[in-house]
């Protein structure tokens, strides 16, 4: 009798431990994932920003979004965010205008007519948060291109002419990084004081880029350079993760242009009123 009382004991204590066990696996289910972003990659390329940047950081799943934002100069290495259980979007964009919150209300970031783009990086990934724990590096891209022209006759560009860079794309979507369609013109106001104009321009998806030279009163257009077209010509990648800078060297007594894309070894030359 005494044997068989042990048994059932034995048998409940067994029970009352499985039943345990599946108490505490149903309760584990609404507990949150933690979420590691790894920082330290996006700390290194944003270096080019320049001191004074921010980095915005967005969140995403079907029904909730998690935000946060942290200036350069006092991001973490990683950070831990608790999300719930889910496939998760995760955006950042590291930039140079820290009073500004690009994704407060959407995700595509555009330019009016008349403003230069702002130094932006960008970087978007899925991750998978259904576990207890999941980690995200963040590996942002460059998504503007800098153009760069100087005149090699007087470095009197901005005296001579009123100059505008015309396109077709005015930003890009930071949820796919994929260029916005519209109108992208800004006009050219001074040099570096060296003879240099730089104007950060958004991703260009066709060939139309045009850099215009008009008389000062703006009255008239006096001729026009198809940048784009030897952009392509030359081998430029629009759909490149990083995009690359280039610049002009604008030789009027040739009348000739010089095109250079970021560090390739290959000059190209173009008659400049053809």
């Amino acid at each position: 009798m005494l044997k068989y009382h042990f048994i059932r004991a034995l048998f409940g204590c067994f029970l009352l431990c499985a039943g345990i066990g599946c108490t505490v696996r149903e309760d584990r289910l609404p507990c949150p994932c933690y979420l590691d972003i790894d920082y330290r990659t996006l700390l290194a390329t944003a270096t080019a920003v320049g001191a004074g940047g921010q980095i915005d950081l967005l969140l995403q799943d079907d029904g909730h979004q998690w935000r946060t934002q942290h200036p350069l100069e006092e991001c973490p290495d990683l950070e831990e965010i608790s999300v719930d259980k889910n496939r998760l979007q995760v955006i950042a964009l590291v930039h140079d205008k820290p009073w500004m919150d690009f994704l407060a209300e959407d995700t595509r970031v555009t330019y009016e007519p008349g403003n230069e783009m702002d130094a932006l990086y960008a970087c978007t990934d899925w991750v998978d948060c259904q576990e207890e724990e999941a980690c995200c590096v963040l590996q942002p891209h460059k998504q503007f291109s800098t153009l760069q022209f100087t005149d090699e006759a007087d470095g009197a560009l901005c005296r001579r002419y009123n100059m505008v860079i015309r396109g077709t794309t005015c930003g890009f979507d930071a949820v796919d990084l994929s260029a916005v369609e519209g109108d992208y013109l800004y006009t050219v106001q001074e040099d570096d004081g060296q003879g240099r104009i730089c104007v950060r321009i958004p991703r260009q998806v066709r060939s139309d880029l045009q850099l215009e030279f008009w008389e000062k009163d703006r009255q008239r257009l006096l001729f026009s350079c198809p940048v784009g077209l030897y952009l392509f010509a030359a081998g430029y990648d629009p759909a490149a993760a990083d995009l690359p800078d280039f610049s002009l060297r604008i030789d009027f007594r040739d009348a000739l242009l010089y095109l250079r894309i970021a560090d390739w070894k290959d000059e190209y030359i173009y008659s400049l009123y053809e």
